[in-house]
């Protein structure tokens, strides 16, 4: 019951927040998400950023996660997901590199090279209500973030329930992200929250279990929506595929192809025992491919 109190005060904490943004934020960090072309909120993920904090793995698992951007851009990620005390923990680290950089000062005279990175380190907690078909968890994490001579510190939290209709097969999640402050910052703080509606529900005559999540801002109006879908082919197979709204800001209109895939994720998911294997591609309007593979392994 105290977990649940802390959960509503956040929720009302959320009302004083003011409304900035910064794209760290909102990038892929595994490569399921990417194949869902964003729809993952309640997909349990220890490498994922866009998650339901109380969506996670029963029992435990170990994943790592590497997704290869457009001009060497590289994010690595690794997580894992455990029982504590009366519920779910897990601990992840994710890094995005941006490359190495040739620096210039005032006179344009080359003043050597530097690099440009965002790291988060998350640690979520994930609990049953008592008797009831709801979960609610609570996440932390601290994102670093350099560029030269810029940083940026900053400390965030994101909480969510999950409701589930066990007879109808679908549940329906919410959850807040993006609450908290800099730390520390050479050009001050840059946060952004976003409720997130979610829902997924598995067809009763189909080996598809369909995603849709929608993001709103503090004042409830739509910023974005996500829908993806999951395939079973067989037991040890599985294929996703997954859009969102952003394939309106992605249609440059240079031909028919580019404008059906384009902002649209495909990925493939094989098990092998306890052992997972994914690949998963996600295609930018512009026809310029994000690829990323995924292991994990239960023990």
């Amino acid at each position: 019951m105290y977990f649940q109190k802390i959960i509503l005060l956040l929720y009302l904490y959320t009302l004083g927040f003011s409304e900035t943004g910064y794209p760290a934020f909102d990038v892929f960090t595994s490569s399921i998400e990417a194949s869902m072309g964003g729809a993952s909120y309640l997909i349990p993920s220890s490498t994922s950023s866009k998650l339901n904090p109380s969506v996670s793995y029963k029992g435990r698992t170990f994943a790592t996660s590497v997704i290869r951007y457009p001009i060497d851009i590289t994010s690595q990620s690794a997580g894992i997901a455990f029982p504590w005390l009366n519920g779910q923990g897990s601990l992840s680290v994710r890094n995005i590199a941006y490359g190495v950089f040739e620096g210039y000062n005032e006179n344009l005279e080359p003043s050597g090279t530097y690099t440009s990175s965002d790291t988060w380190i998350r640690v979520t907690y994930s609990q049953d209500i008592k008797n009831r078909p709801v979960r609610t968890g609570l996440a932390f994490q601290y994102l670093k973030s350099s560029l030269h001579d810029y940083h940026i510190n900053i400390l965030d939290i994101s909480f969510g329930a999950l409701y589930l209709f066990n007879q109808s097969n679908t549940s329906f999640g919410f959850s807040i992200h993006q609450l908290g402050k800099a730390l520390s910052s050479s050009q001050g703080g840059i946060l952004k929250p976003n409720i997130v509606l979610s829902g997924s529900r598995k067809l009763a005559y189909l080996p598809l279990r369909l995603y849709i999540d929608t993001i709103l801002s503090k004042n409830f109006s739509i910023k974005e929506t996500y829908i993806g879908g999951r395939f079973n082919l067989s037991k040890n197979i599985e294929i996703q595929v997954g859009t969102s709204s952003r394939k309106i800001n992605h249609n440059l209109r240079q031909d028919l192809l580019k404008t059906i895939l384009g902002a649209t994720g495909f990925g493939i998911k094989y098990m092998s025992g306890k052992t997972l294997i994914h690949y998963g591609t996600f295609i930018y309007g512009s026809g310029i491919l994000t690829q990323g593979l995924e292991i994990g392994v239960d023990f």
